[in-house]
């Protein structure tokens, strides 16, 4: 065998190699190149034989008539395919597009009313509890309170509600004091104290009669801009989510297990809300505070109440028109999810200004408002069909497929009885070229040249 391989003369040889020396292929013949490249083309290479080191390894398409191989390549297939096609496609609906929603709210606090008629109208009573029958005032004296029990007033909507813009506060407690300004402008001080209490007055304080049975009404609208799906409470279906209230869910005879499944009587449950005859929904505050696993009278972080404290409650609104297996419903439906903060409390202060014509600030009735603040959080995601999104999800999850093949390799060369003879039959290792070229070179043209052991070293001859 020559000093260094065939194969490596054969490339300075090659008009490709002169060209890159910018000399003519016949000139480079008579160039003593030998002493040059015998560094540069070895034999061997830490005894491995440099053709198998660097050998090109190619696809080669064997097929083992082996059914128990067969058998496990096309369960494994059928599998992946049915994952695919159930799991992916079909209950997750990889085929859709999906957008987060955006919405806007509106609320609205009622009084109880008989048969829940408008306040507005003329014939329309209110329908509030006798004090004396309410444990919570001091004018039910026979009645056993274990919060902090003080005089109760009858209130509308007007004097309970304050809005904002997403959220709406309803008073539970509030405390008046009179006050009388004592520091302005005019006078040459820093005004340590702008009010003073008015004198021969007293600071009084007053719970809201029958607040629990106050309600409140939702007015929403959700929105995905993309993909140009929207709509209004007025058009869609909900449920109220309750979590815990075992009671609650007994309670109502339209609780089911599900959003639109088989009934219920315990929690969790999804009961309708009520409605309008505009197909809005309201509740009462004590129904909400009851599906958030609490009640007003429930002991705050002050070791008090949330009567007298307030408290925040988020009413989380959940919008889909999708749901598994099913796909696209066609109807936007959405959850409301209440969950109140028991560590929270919520307070506003308030004022009424008295004074004459000139001078409105001269006095005032200070107004510490505590109640019930509720934050409506709208949630959720909208979807339409996507063909893009199809081929997206196809081309992905048929990548999966070449997992059988894997996993069949591996149980036939490593697990299986005749692991050796499908590692012979998957895998076959060529003559040494360099070997070929050299015999070629001798001129028996190479039909004497075998296999070789490539772990073995070779020896210059």
């Amino acid at each position: 065998m020559a000093a260094f391989p065939a194969a490596c003369r054969e490339l300075l040889l090659s008009p490709l190699f002169s060209y890159s020396l910018l000399l003519p292929s016949p000139y480079l013949s008579s160039i003593k190149i030998v002493s040059l490249t015998m560094g540069l083309c070895p034999n061997t290479i830490f005894g491995y034989d440099v053709d198998y080191l660097f050998s090109y390894p190619t696809v080669k398409i064997v097929k083992i008539q082996d059914a128990r191989l067969g058998v496990i390549r096309y369960s494994l297939t059928f599998f992946i395919m049915l994952y695919i096609g159930v799991i992916q496609l079909w209950k997750d609906g990889g085929y859709l597009m999906t957008e987060k929603v955006s919405g806007v709210a509106r609320f609205s606090l009622q009084q109880p009313t008989i048969d829940d008629c408008n306040p507005t109208d003329d014939d329309c009573l209110n329908d509030f509890t006798p004090l004396e029958e309410l444990p919570y005032c001091s004018q039910a004296t026979d009645l056993v309170y274990y919060g902090p029990k003080y005089d109760c007033q009858y209130y509308e909507n007007v004097g309970l509600q304050t809005l904002y813009d997403s959220s709406i506060l309803i008073t539970t407690r509030v405390t008046v004091r009179q006050e009388d300004l004592v520091c302005t402008s005019d006078l040459d001080t820093t005004c340590p104290r702008v009010f003073n209490v008015s004198k021969n007055t007293t600071e009084q304080t007053y719970y809201a009669a029958d607040v629990e049975k106050f309600t409140v009404l939702f007015d929403t609208s959700v929105f995905a801009t993309t993909l140009n799906v929207y709509g209004e409470s007025s058009q869609m279906e909900g449920r109220l989510y309750v979590e815990s209230n075992h009671a609650l869910c007994a309670k109502e005879p339209s609780a089911t297990y599900y959003f639109d499944s088989s009934l219920t009587n315990e929690a969790p449950c999804y009961i309708m809300p009520n409605k309008t005859s505009a197909n809005l929904d309201y509740f009462s505050l004590d129904y909400m505070m009851g599906a958030a696993g609490s009640s007003l009278d429930d002991n705050s972080t002050s070791a008090k109440t949330f009567r007298y404290d307030g408290t925040t409650l988020v009413m989380q609104v959940e919008y889909t028109n999708t749901a598994s297996w099913s796909g696209l419903t066609g109807n936007i439906t959405y959850t409301y999810k209440p969950k109140l903060l028991h560590s929270s409390s919520f307070k506003l202060y308030d004022n009424i200004w008295e004074g004459p014509f000139g001078n409105y600030r001269e006095n005032r009735t200070l107004l510490n408002k505590h109640g019930i603040k509720i934050d409506l959080v709208q949630t959720g995601f909208l979807s339409s069909f996507s063909f893009s999104n199809l081929l997206v999800s196809l081309t992905t999850s048929l990548t999966l497929l070449a997992v059988a093949s894997v996993i069949t390799d591996y149980i036939a060369l490593f697990l299986m009885p005749d692991r050796l003879q499908y590692n012979e039959a998957k895998y076959e290792l060529t003559e040494d070229f360099s070997d070929i070229r050299e015999a070629k070179e001798k001129g028996n043209g190479g039909q004497d040249v075998s296999m070789k052991d490539p772990f073995l070293p070779t020896h210059a001859s």
